[in-house]
């Protein structure tokens, strides 16, 4: 005979509830935009109730901070592929530019971006994401420090990420229905390639 399933702990059953909620506030955000995105649709999409939506999350605003962490540690996450790569030439380095445009322009990352641009007009929300905006960026940095500490001076890798990130998100704003998984059209290809071999000219200049 099978053997009876296991009855998920109180704890267990909170996480997933937890978990159901930001999946579908990251889904939502990135689908439906700020605006459009209700507590309703978030429960519908994730099977959950209002109440038991209240019962973690005191307010939307609460829900979508949240939201906006985890968010972030997906970007994280798959930043840390991007940068896994050889970057010591400029066809290392092009690739790594080439998996990080696909970060920036993932559905994760386009709910990230929704939150930062309704929260410029919002100042409740503004400091509200800041945490999650500070621990993202000192995430980011030590990625792009393990990528690049060796070739660069410390003082520049900063500069190099903030270029980096506002160049490609700044294509994604241009082209807000871009797919992350397409190649990158002419225009793009050609810029990414200059940036490599700006990044790859530097190390030549700090080992002289």
């Amino acid at each position: 005979m099978p053997a009876p399933a296991t009855r998920r702990t109180q704890a267990e059953r909170r996480d997933a509830t937890i978990g159901a909620l930001l999946e579908a506030t990251i889904a939502s955000l990135a689908e439906r935009g700020y605006a459009a995105t209700s507590t309703a649709a978030i429960c519908a999409r994730a099977g959950v109730s209002q109440g038991a939506l209240f019962r973690h999350f005191k307010t939307r605003q609460d829900l979508f901070v949240a939201a906006a962490a985890r968010a972030a540690e997906l970007n994280v996450e798959q930043a840390r592929s991007a940068f896994a790569g050889d970057v010591r030439d400029v066809a290392g380095v092009t690739a790594t530019l080439g998996e990080l445009r696909a970060v920036v322009l993932s559905p994760t990352n386009q709910t990230w971006r929704e939150l930062l641009v309704a929260a410029r007009s919002d100042a409740e929300l503004r400091a509200a994401l800041r945490p999650a905006r500070l621990e993202f960026g000192l995430q980011m940095l030590a990625l792009a420090t393990d990528q690049w500490g060796d070739v660069l001076p410390p003082e520049e890798i900063p500069a190099l990420l903030s270029l980096v990130v506002n160049v490609f998100d700044g294509w994604a704003f241009a082209a807000p229905d871009a797919d992350a998984a397409s190649a990158p059209g002419p225009t793009q290809q050609a810029a990414m390639d200059l940036l490599a071999q700006m990044i790859v000219a530097r190390y030549t200049q700090e080992s002289r």
